[in-house]
C-alpha cells in the first residue's frame, strides 16, 4: 500500500471518480507485491539513480491512469509549474521526468503501469511461455540478460496486468494516449470533480494544507475555419 496514493483516493470518497481510481490503486498494489517478489527471487533491479527510460520516451497511459495523476498533481503536488509543464505539446521525454532529482520520477507514487512494469516484468509468448529481457540500459554483470519461463511456471506478465488496467475503463478499453495528451484532457475534468466536492483547496498532506491548489489552464477548443 503507498499512504500518498491512498490519501489521494479517499479525498474523493465514493464518487465514480474516486471509484475508479480507487480500483486503479488496488491494482498497483497487486503489482508492487507481485513485482517486488518477482525482482528479488531473480535479482532483477534498476541501477540506483537511473532514469534512462524516462529521458528516451513518453509514456502511453488510459484515461483512469491520466485521472489519478492529475489528482496527485492538484491535491499533493501543487506545483503550478509542473503542472504547466506537463501540458506543454510534444515533448521529447517524459515531462514528470526531474534529472536533478536523484529519484527522479515527480509522481512516483501513481506512475503508470508501464513506469512500474518496464524492465522488471516478463512478456507473455504466443507459446503461452514468458520472457524476461534486461533492460538495455541496464549493463549491471549480476542481472540476468534473458530469463524464460514456462507457461506452467505462472510468471505474471505485462499484457495481463495490462488487461486489468484497461478494463477500468468502460467504453474505452483499448485507449490509450501519450501521458501530456492524457493528463492535460484529465486535469480539467479531475479539477472539476474536486470543486464540486469541496476539496480544490485542500491537501493530500494532513500536516500542510497551506498551500492553495493551482487550477489548470482550459484546453481551449479549436474554432473552425
Amino acid at each position: 500500500m503507498d499512504c500518498e496514493r491512498d490519501k489521494i483516493v479517499e479525498m474523493f470518497g465514493d464518487s465514480s471518480l474516486g471509484e475508479s481510481i480507487g480500483k486503479l490503486s488496488g491494482i498497483y498494489n497487486r503489482i508492487e507485491s507481485e513485482s517486488d517478489e518477482f525482482c528479488r527471487r531473480y535479482n532483477i533491479h534498476c541501477t540506483g539513480g537511473c532514469g534512462s527510460c524516462c529521458e528516451h520516451f513518453v509514456p502511453d497511459v488510459t484515461p483512469v491512469e491520466a485521472k489519478l495523476v492529475a489528482a496527485y498533481l492538484l491535491l499533493d503536488k501543487k506545483d503550478i509549474e509542473l503542472i504547466n509543464k506537463v501540458q506543454q505539446p510534444n515533448p521529447d521525454h517524459c515531462p514528470l521526468y526531474d534529472k536533478d532529482n536523484p529519484f527522479h520520477c515527480q509522481v512516483y507514487p501513481v506512475r503508470p503501469l508501464i513506469c512500474r512494469l518496464f524492465g522488471q516484468c516478463a512478456s507473455r509468448m504466443k507459446d503461452g511461455s514468458a520472457v524476461f529481457h534486461r533492460c538495455r540500459f541496464e549493463g549491471g554483470a549480476l542481472m540476468p540478460e534473458k530469463l524464460v519461463f514456462k507457461a506452467e511456471a505462472g510468471i505474471k506478465t505485462m499484457d495481463e496486468y495490462g488487461i486489468q488496467v484497461h478494463a477500468l475503463d468502460s467504453g474505452n478499453a483499448e485507449t490509450t494516449e501519450d501521458l501530456d495528451v492524457a493528463v492535460t484532457n484529465a486535469l480539467n475534468e479531475v479539477a472539476m470533480v474536486a470543486s464540486y466536492m469541496g476539496i480544490l483547496g485542500k491537501s493530500s498532506n494532513d500536516d500542510d494544507d497551506s498551500t492553495p491548489t493551482p487550477t489548470p489552464t482550459p484546453t481551449p477548443t479549436p474554432q473552425a475555419s
